[in-house]
């Protein structure tokens, strides 16, 4: 079937753009410094479990939407790191670039592979938080943990996501479960469990977790075998600290 196209229509929906725009570009007084620029980005495709769409270029801006993972949203420009959107219903409005990648583009750049900041090597801080649980797992007569680089690049989201959102909670805002996040980031398991801490070193964290009895158990079961960090920089605790645990 054919796609018919009125052009009272078009006219309307550009009269809609330039109306918001010119609404974004009277209502960002107080994101000094960002300027409506047009991107090579065509489209983007939502990342995040949900995402909300805003007025403005910053969470303290109104809701006026929401868009979940997997929807292609065309780019009318950007103001700073957010993106302005046409959505499926006509509106326009801005989402954080954050949880989008990239769909296509006006003028496609020569093919390069963006470096995963969440893929790489242990840092100390992740190998000491290992080797201090597999401390406690030969005390208790237990096998050591090995880490799973898929598993270490999940709980490194993770951990930035609780940082980043500022909550402190095993559902995430974006992701959902630990389960969820899991299974849509492809890490096969058959048994999982996660503990989470906020504190400023990883040996009192990881004293904080053994003084929990849930968390203990997690540190302690015989249910799992491989285990991945993330530990990211946090405002509040100094930091957060993210431990997930699979059995495969």
């Amino acid at each position: 079937m054919k796609r018919r196209i009125y052009k009272p229509k078009i006219m309307m929906a550009s009269l809609v753009i330039i109306l918001l725009l010119s609404f974004f570009a009277t209502n960002i007084s107080t994101a000094k410094g960002l300027i409506f620029k047009w991107t090579n980005v065509k489209q983007v495709e939502v990342t995040a479990y949900r995402l909300n769409v805003r007025i403005g270029p910053s969470t303290s801006y109104r809701k006026i939407g929401a868009v979940s993972r997997g929807d292609v949203l065309d780019v009318l420009g950007t103001l700073g790191s957010w993106y302005v959107i046409h959505m499926k219903d006509g509106s326009v409005g801005l989402i954080s670039s954050t949880y989008t990648r990239v769909h296509s583009y006006y003028n496609p750049p020569p093919t390069t592979k963006e470096p995963d900041k969440y893929s790489g090597n242990l840092t100390p801080e992740e190998t000491l938080m290992i080797n201090l649980i597999n401390a406690e797992r030969k005390s208790a007569g237990l096998p050591g943990y090995k880490p799973d680089m898929e598993l270490m690049r999940v709980a490194r989201i993770k951990a930035e996501d609780l940082s980043t959102n500022k909550y402190f909670s095993h559902d995430s805002p974006i992701y959902g479960s630990p389960f969820k996040m899991l299974s849509d980031f492809s890490v096969d398991y058959k048994m999982a469990g996660e503990n989470i801490a906020g504190n400023s070193t990883v040996e009192s964290a990881q004293y904080s977790l053994m003084s929990s009895p849930s968390h203990k158990a997690n540190i302690l079961s015989t249910d799992f075998n491989y285990v991945g960090i993330g530990i990211y920089n946090d405002s509040r605790y100094g930091k957060v600290f993210v431990q997930m645990f699979i059995q495969k």
